[in-house]
């Protein structure tokens, strides 16, 4: 009952999210080539909103969507992980690392559903109720698959409207945007193994 407690308030809290985000608030960034898309935030958002879904449709029916549950969650998991950790910790130094100096602002709670919440209902979730999990190398290189597409797929939308997703990219040079993502790839892993912790006792 907890379970579906937590995964039906986070996948009602993921699609308000990405309604406001998409409907609601202007971003006029968004506008060009690969739209919301081109932000690690909607894209881990999306993840952990299929995350959500597929626990609550594992619940009923564990024997169709329990594998593709653990696909997605353990992808989820250390992502939605590292974006609150990105985002709020790089906010903390300069708002405009991550948010350009002329965005409109949005309210906190609506930045708290992107940044804050997908984070706190995965962990919860899996911290208390996923007690069948095991550790894969399968998980980790698709951390390090999932960092080099985003690195792939931000330079492609680079290319098409003549700025990064976030400003502090902007700043960087190419190796140093590699070695970014290749740390922050390492960083998920790092949250990864946190996690399973407290299932290997």
């Amino acid at each position: 009952m907890g379970s579906i407690l937590i995964n039906t308030v986070g996948l009602g809290s993921n699609l308000t999210a990405l309604y406001c985000v998409h409907w609601v608030y202007e971003n006029p960034y968004a506008v060009g080539f690969g739209g919301h898309f081109q932000y690690l935030t909607i894209l881990g958002l999306t993840v952990a909103t299929f995350a959500f879904l597929l626990k609550l449709l594992a619940l009923l029916l564990p024997k169709v969507f329990e594998a593709a549950y653990e696909t997605v969650s353990n992808l989820a998991l250390p992502l939605e992980g590292l974006i609150s950790t990105l985002y709020w910790g790089m906010g903390l130094i300069d708002p405009h690392f991550i948010t350009p100096k002329d965005m409109p602002p949005i309210p906190l709670v609506v930045d708290c559903a992107l940044h804050l919440f997908p984070a706190m209902f995965l962990w919860f979730d899996f911290l208390i109720f996923n007690n069948e999990f095991k550790r894969s190398v399968r998980h980790i290189a698709m951390l390090y698959g999932f960092g080099f597409s985003y690195y792939v797929w931000s330079g492609v939308c680079h290319s098409r409207n003549s700025h990064y997703p976030y400003p502090f990219l902007d700043q960087m040079s190419e190796f140093q945007r590699v070695l970014f993502y290749f740390i922050s790839a390492t960083l998920a892993w790092c949250m990864y193994e946190i996690a399973i912790i407290p299932h290997r006792a």
